[in-house]
Formats: structure tokens, C-alpha cells, sequence
């Protein structure tokens, strides 16, 4: 990967999303891993280390050392151990590493923790969120091969439009937006919510009436 200096500011004016995540220093162990598991989940990702929360350009420390500690986190916290692509892009000066994460073929990787536990995430908004219901036993199974049908789509659709509204930065689709958006009773929707995430095409987060639904 070939990361230019322009396009690295352009990925920056961005802002922080679903395959992008800020860092001003090399956080914990444990907090890397979960990044990366939850991109390597979801679709892939760019997990970048000198930027501030807010896209200042501020540069990462020790850019050799910290390159190496990700690559290493990424083959000793992570299981399966995940291959990741890094570098330095340097920006007037600045200097920023970036580290690349595919969607992973090897998916789900568990992010270990300090205490040895292991935990599968995913990528929901410019969040990590630990996968739970039926979108940890999609990730287990593996991916659907079955095709959404017309509701589904309308759905996916609908989820995909809200996330680039903005909303709120772990999203703001649920059940009951959908139905009151497009006038589709709600145990209908909730159905047809329920079938994409155990396929594998939404994430979900929360519990009940409040859960809250992403693209993966």
C-alpha cells in the first residue's frame, strides 16, 4: 500500500468512520488489538497514529518502533494471528503511521486482553463494539450466501443512508426509525432486521427496542 501524503489528508478531513480510527499515540496493547479485530470483522480499516481525535496532524513517536509494535500485537493479541500491512507517511514534516487492516478471510479474529480474555469486536460508526447476539453467531458461521429480498434491500438501503447522514458517531438506526421512516409496521421490519444480521449483512449493537444497526 501506497499511502500518499495528499491522500492521507484527505482520508483525515474525513474524519474518523467506519474503516478509519485516529490515534495521537500508540494506545495499550489490548486497545490495539480490539481496533484491529474489529476492522479485520467487519470490512477493513485504517488505523492511524499521530492523528488527534479531531484530525490534527501531530505525529507518532518513535514512528520504526511503533510500526513494529503493531505488526506485533497484531501476530501476538490477536487470534488467529492477523497479517497487517504498515507505514510512515510523512505530511511537511509530520510523520504518521499508518497501519492497513484487510477484511480478514481468516475472520473472527479475538482481540486477547490484558487478562487473557478473548473477545470478538466489530467496526459500528467510528466505534469498536464487542459482537454480541445474533451478530457474533453470524461472524461464527461465516458469511450468508442467500440474497436479501425487497424489504431486506429497502432496509440495507435505509441503514446505509443514515450512516452517511452522520447521525450519531455509533449510528442511530434502529427498528423503529425504519418503520416510522417508511411507514413499514414494525414486527415486519423487525423481522426483516433480525434475518440481516443473522446473515451477516448488518451489525447490530444494544439490546431490545434500542439496538442500533450499521453495514458491517
Amino acid at each position: 500500500m501506497d499511502l500518499s501524503a495528499a491522500r492521507l489528508r484527505e482520508l483525515v478531513a474525513e474524519g474518523e468512520g467506519r474503516a478509519l480510527e485516529f490515534k495521537r499515540g500508540l494506545p495499550g496493547d489490548a486497545k490495539v488489538a480490539r481496533s484491529l479485530s474489529a476492522f479485520a470483522n467487519t470490512k477493513g480499516g485504517l488505523f492511524l497514529v499521530g492523528v488527534t481525535d479531531r484530525g490534527g496532524l501531530y505525529g507518532a513517536p518513535r514512528p520504526r518502533e511503533t510500526m513494529a509494535h503493531l505488526r506485533e500485537v497484531a501476530a501476538r493479541q490477536l487470534e488467529p494471528p492477523l497479517a497487517v500491512e504498515v507505514g510512515i507517511t510523512d505530511v511537511d514534516g509530520i510523520r504518521i503511521v499508518w497501519c492497513s487492516v484487510p477484511l480478514s478471510p481468516e475472520r473472527p479474529h479475538a482481540a486477547i486482553g490484558d487478562d487473557g480474555v478473548r473477545t470478538l469486536m466489530v467496526r459500528v460508526g467510528a466505534s469498536n463494539r464487542r459482537a454480541s447476539g445474533p451478530t457474533l453467531a453470524a461472524l461464527q458461521r461465516g458469511p450468508s450466501r442467500s440474497s436479501p429480498d425487497a424489504l431486506e434491500r429497502r432496509v440495507l438501503e435505509w441503514v446505509a443512508t443514515r450512516s452517511r447522514a452522520g447521525g450519531r458517531p455509533d449510528g442511530d438506526a434502529t427498528v423503529a426509525a425504519f418503520a416510522s421512516a417508511t411507514n413499514v409496521g414494525r414486527q415486519r421490519a423487525k423481522r426483516a432486521f433480525v434475518r440481516l444480521e443473522n446473515a451477516g449483512r448488518l451489525v447490530g449493537h444494544g439490546a431490545g427496542a434500542r439496538r442500533v444497526y450499521s453495514i458491517p
